[in-house]
């Protein structure tokens, strides 16, 4: 049996133990900057988060919610597939646990289609919505708008139909006798309607929001009173169901 000299079996230990430790060395580094990385992601988001409850008057809300849907028709291209929204929900519950600073509140249909916290690109605690077949307004709708302009500040209310409205379709064939509910529901929706409109009946549903605007501003002094001095904008919209969008020329329809 070949004898190994002392010194080259010390030397070999030498090198195993300078190669471990650098090699734990590298892998404390790595973690490091993963560390350093989630953290400015959580920064990042953070102070996303900060910008979303800070302040705006209500033309740069109004200008935020445009962005935020072209934010978000811009992840419906193949191309952009993995983009990714500019929200963190994680983020979002931490800094809206104790208290909320929605920058609009958005009356719209309950189509599952339209959820506006996604079309808008905002998710947790920056819109107030109200929800209901036709995106119709009765008392208890303009309570609610009361509630977010006058006591919460909000300063943007948008009135959101949308194209191919089950609801505006409804107002334009019989509906069963039997579902009470629904009847009363419809004959409102009815009253906003173009009768010599024809299918998908997206004229009504524009119309159907300019008369709710009307009739926003008809029932609610206080939301009549903060747009005639300027601290609300009270404006119409219309979602296109089939590729993302929204047509906000309500003044020409």
């Amino acid at each position: 049996m070949m004898e190994v000299p002392v010194d080259f079996m010390t030397s070999n230990k030498i090198i195993i133990v300078t190669v471990a430790w650098l090699f734990l060395l590298s892998c404390n580094s790595d973690n490091t900057k993963t560390h350093v990385q989630i953290n400015d992601t959580s920064h990042a988001s953070a102070k996303h988060m900060s910008h979303v409850q800070e302040k705006l008057s209500p033309s740069q809300v109004l200008s935020k919610l445009k962005e935020g849907n072209r934010n978000f028709g811009k992840r419906l291209s193949p191309i952009n597939l993995l983009h990714d929204s500019s929200y963190n929900y994680f983020d979002q519950i931490k800094h809206t646990r104790n208290e909320q600073h929605p920058i609009a509140c958005i009356l719209t249909c309950m189509d599952s289609r339209v959820p506006p916290e996604i079309i808008f690109d905002q998710g947790i605690g920056s819109l107030f919505v109200i929800r209901i077949a036709g995106n119709i307004e009765d008392p208890d709708v303009l309570g609610s708008m009361e509630y977010a302009v006058a006591e919460k500040g909000v300063g943007v209310v948008i009135v959101m139909g949308h194209k191919n409205c089950g609801a505006i379709s409804a107002a334009f064939s019989q509906v069963d006798p039997v579902n009470k509910g629904l009847v009363s529901l419809i004959a409102h929706v009815k009253m906003d309607i173009i009768p010599t409109d024809s299918p998908p009946y997206d004229a009504s549903a524009k119309h159907n929001v300019k008369k709710t605007i009307d009739n926003i501003l008809n029932g609610s002094k206080t939301i009549r009173k903060k747009m005639i001095a300027g601290d609300l904008i009270l404006v119409g919209a219309l979602y296109d169901v089939a590729d993302g969008s929204i047509d906000w020329n309500s003044s020409n329809w």
